[in-house]
């Protein structure tokens, strides 16, 4: 695109564009707030562009020569889960055994979706194209 910011073609619409930092997770709660409650007063919707950083390629295998280690390191650095642990943390909002408890019960969810999606028989052909509508 030749613009910088995507949330800009909200104007083109009629509807405010809003660009946050996709990796501050108080950010995006605050913008989607506002466009929320805008949405349910009857004021149509809103644009919200989050900016953040693919760390992984564009596919499996993708080497990703069009980057540095040095910029995808920078990009990890602020990772939103532990940037916003660490705001919890700091501001006595929760305690580390608290969110170890989050961790280990998110990873209790997970290895629980994948016994049962790995437990699941494959969807017959009628199946796979049941809600598709061309």
């Amino acid at each position: 695109m030749a613009i910088t910011d995507i949330a800009d073609r909200a104007a083109a619409y009629d509807m405010p564009g809003v660009v946050v930092d996709g990796n501050d997770v108080l950010a995006v709660y605050e913008a989607v707030t506002m466009a929320v409650e805008r949405a349910r007063k009857g004021q149509g919707p809103s644009l919200i562009e989050c900016k953040t950083y693919r760390w992984r390629g564009h596919f499996e295998g993708d080497a990703c020569v069009y980057r540095s280690e040095k910029e995808l390191e920078e990009w990890k650095a602020k990772d939103p889960i532990p940037r916003f642990a660490k705001k919890l943390l700091d501001t006595g909002t929760a305690t580390q055994a608290e969110l170890d408890g989050i961790t280990a019960s998110v990873a209790a969810d997970i290895e629980a979706a994948v016994q049962f999606a790995e437990g699941s028989p494959y969807p017959t052909p009628e199946d796979l194209l049941q809600d598709v509508y061309a």
